[in-house]
């Protein structure tokens, strides 16, 4: 059959209606959008109380895996340890665990499916006490929660552990979750570009943001001569801790009711080309084993750094890097030497990040997010003009497997 025509009227020959008057007409928008920036209404972290003392791990950890009489292998594991820059981390590890479940003590015996139980119980717990914490400090009841972002990479189940937690707080039914695995170290820095978008897209949007982590249940076995001298047997035994990290996020915060911590303008991210082969996790019977080139992670923040950044600062007038605040994820202290040295700040400028890493060593996804605590109350603490300790403008930097570099404009706010 042929196409109806129209004639030299614009009439549908078939129908006998106007043609211009069939076409869709254009509404607008139904649901409105904020008029200012997402912001940062509240921070909050939470980690098991179980303490890793580094200056006296060594000797803990080769008793607790009957191998103490390698004295050899646990003298450079010593050197390991005093030369982290870490003074404590926190796990989720106990002796009773380790009772309960000796094949955690070896280094190659099945244990995934013990991991694996452990941490679907522990992700959700701790991601639900960072996120009570966060939500008390904002001060509004739950229900005004509308959308929720969840990152992890130690949790498997299904359904997964954003639901988990949703349902422990008690969330509507109808709040919007949006759900990210295995990111690792980046997905603090990817939680708050999803959650600004989100804050930004409805007036009135509420974005309760948790990441959450047991680094040390997935990563922990004994200590193996093969492995342990290799920057993977590095990041395994000596770097990582477990915790959470929730935000509370909110464009257009209520006069004289919600107080904003930081304004955020503007994200970006970056997959490095060719770099997959840097940092990597392969999930084995044994738990996950990380996999990282040495020197290589470095090479590549120096290279890119610059022009990550550069986009970010065109939009706020281009200030020097030395007048901006920095919370960067603290991988370890090599990472933040090369940051520093790269965008030519002295040591003190990350100093967050360095008593995050000193305190808490590298605790994955939510690090970052610490470190924004961090200078939100060293700030606080030494008295500080803004919450930015005294800039106006920032980034937050998240780094990972990909490799994947994260990067948020914040703005701080009077104090």
């Amino acid at each position: 059959m042929a196409p109806p025509s129209a004639d030299n009227n614009g009439i549908d020959e078939q129908r006998g209606a106007p043609v211009q008057q069939q076409q869709q007409q254009r509404i607008g928008r139904l649901v409105p959008r904020p008029e200012g920036p997402a912001c940062v209404l509240a921070i909050a972290t939470a980690y098991p109380p179980t303490v890793i003392q580094q200056d006296t791990y060594h000797d803990k950890l080769f008793e607790l895996c009957n191998v103490g009489d390698d004295v050899v292998l646990k003298g450079k594991f010593k050197r390991m340890c005093d030369n982290s820059c870490i003074k404590k981390r926190h796990t989720f590890l106990t002796p009773e665990l380790f009772k309960a479940h000796p094949e955690l003590l070896t280094y190659w015996d099945n244990s995934l499916t013990t991991r694996n139980e452990i941490a679907n119980k522990v992700v959700p717990e701790i991601g639900y006490e960072a996120a009570i914490k966060a939500v008390e400090e904002w001060g509004h009841p739950l229900s005004d929660i509308t959308h929720m972002v969840f990152a992890t990479t130690s949790s498997t189940s299904i359904p997964g552990a954003d639901l988990k937690i949703a349902r422990m707080l008690g969330l509507h039914p109808t709040v919007q979750r949006v759900c990210l695995y295995q990111t690792a170290c980046w997905g603090g820095g990817a939680v708050l570009r999803i959650a600004r978008n989100l804050a930004e897209s409805a007036k009135g949007a509420r974005v309760l943001v948790v990441v959450a982590e047991a680094n040390t249940i997935m990563n922990f076995r004994a200590p193996n001569k093969d492995t342990l001298y290799k920057v993977d047997g590095f990041l395994a035994h000596v770097t990582l801790g477990d915790g959470a990290a929730a935000l509370v996020i909110g464009a257009d915060p209520l006069p004289e009711v919600e107080r904003p911590i930081y304004e955020m303008y503007w994200s970006t991210q970056m997959a490095v080309p060719d770099s997959e082969h840097a940092l990597k996790g392969r999930i084995t019977e044994a738990g996950l084993f990380q996999q990282l080139e040495k020197d290589t992670v470095p090479i590549l923040i120096a290279k890119h750094l610059g022009e990550l950044t550069s986009e970010g600062k065109k939009l706020v007038g281009n200030p020097d890097n030395r007048d901006m605040f920095w919370v960067v994820h603290p991988g370890a202290y090599k990472i933040l030497e090369v940051v520093a040295e790269t965008i030519g700040v002295e040591k003190e400028k990350l100093q967050p990040s360095w008593d995050i890493l000193e305190n808490f060593g590298n605790i994955s996804g939510p690090t970052c997010l610490f470190v924004l605590d961090e200078m939100r109350q060293r700030s606080i603490r030494l008295g500080a003009s803004t919450t930015g300790m005294g800039s106006e403008f920032g980034f937050l930097l998240g780094l990972g497997s990909g490799f994947n570099m994260e990067l948020t404009l914040l703005r701080s706010v009077p104090l």
